[in-house]
């Protein structure tokens, strides 16, 4: 359940869908088991694509993102667009006086993320990172169980998260933004700032393999250390897998998410108790468990409806500390080798 309520009648969320690739298409997928959610339009610079997601989720076809984005009925955008569009279709669809749900990294550094989150306070917009994994049921009890210290004081994380899908245009290209950190990276970086509450690591280390010939990152570790003797350990690779999994290590236990770290289901409890949040049953899916999207489209509404402009789950000053950390072990990784 949501810290955030609101009333039945409270109002409806018209979605305009700026991209309709795979992540667009679970997305809308997802919305389709919400009430008070509605897609307006959808636009992508490939028309064909388009047209079939506007014919699959009945939803209407603009020919320009800056069409859609102007619509009087649009009051919030899905941005699902490589990495490498991201920061402009934000800053267009902020600049047309929209709220925005951007999927991760939503820009490619710290400086680009600044220019987003300014003109999004500028423009008195909700603006939100789209890390779905945050809004997940048995993330939050993850979270609470650290915080209740049922495993005493955390002292050791381990976050893997592993696709082979080097393959992909949008991963091997350095010009779209590609590799390992920006694509699967952000992930466990962002559960590491989660459980030891957004502090800023007092080092980072990261090294790894670069993919040739292309010169973007394949596979790295990144250490973070923290004050008191605490540290999180986390691996990722577009060469390998899949593998994904979370061991949490305090002084009394340990707490697991054996798959699925970036949209997980069932939770290991130090004594062996399996905590268990089925999805909601939808449509197929390009993604593993993608009708959870449902759960962060559900929070930015009731984000927005509280007249918030970012959500405490996921809060603009999480964004930076996040981007900060990938900014770091990007540029060591890149400069080592």
């Amino acid at each position: 359940m949501s810290d955030l309520q609101l009333g039945e009648s409270d109002f409806v969320l018209n979605w305009a869908i700026v991209g309709s690739g795979r992540i667009c298409n679970d997305f809308c997928t997802a919305l389709n088991l919400l009430k008070r959610h509605r897609l307006v339009g959808v636009a992508d610079h490939f028309t064909e694509s388009g047209l079939n997601f506007s014919a699959k989720f009945h939803c209407d076809y603009y020919d320009s993102y800056d069409a859609l984005l102007a619509s009087p009925q649009v009051n919030i955008a899905y941005i699902g667009l490589v990495n490498s569009m991201q920061k402009e279709l934000c800053l267009k669809a902020i600049y047309a006086g929209k709220h925005v749900l951007c999927e991760k990294p939503c820009t490619l550094n710290s400086i680009e993320l600044e220019e987003v989150l300014q003109a999004a306070s500028d423009n008195n917009v909700f603006f939100l990172q789209g890390i779905w994994t945050r809004f997940f049921p048995i993330t939050r009890r993850l979270k609470q169980e650290v915080k209740n210290k049922s495993i005493g004081e955390l002292k050791f994380l381990s976050a893997n998260h592993m696709i082979f899908n080097k393959y992909l245009e949008r991963i091997k290209s350095k010009e779209l933004g590609g590799g390992v950190i920006l694509d699967l990276g952000v992930y466990p970086i962002q559960l590491a700032c989660l459980l030891f509450d957004h502090e800023m690591p007092t080092e980072i280390k990261c090294t790894g393999h670069l993919m040739s010939p292309n010169g973007v990152d394949e596979s790295c570790t990144i250490v973070l250390l923290y004050s008191n003797e605490r540290m999180a350990q986390l691996n990722v690779s577009v060469g390998c897998g899949p593998y994904s999994s979370v061991a949490a290590v305090g002084e009394k236990g340990v707490i697991q998410i054996r798959e699925n770290m970036t949209a997980p289901t069932e939770l290991i409890l130090a004594n062996g108790e399996r905590v268990r949040v089925p999805l909601p049953a939808c449509g197929r899916t390009n993604f593993a468990n993608s009708a959870g999207l449902c759960y962060e489209a559900e929070e930015v509404r009731l984000a927005i409806g509280n007249g918030l402009l970012e959500h405490p789950l996921m809060t603009h000053d999480n964004s930076r500390l996040i981007m900060r950390i990938m900014d770091e072990a990007r540029g060591q990784l890149f400069n080592n080798i």
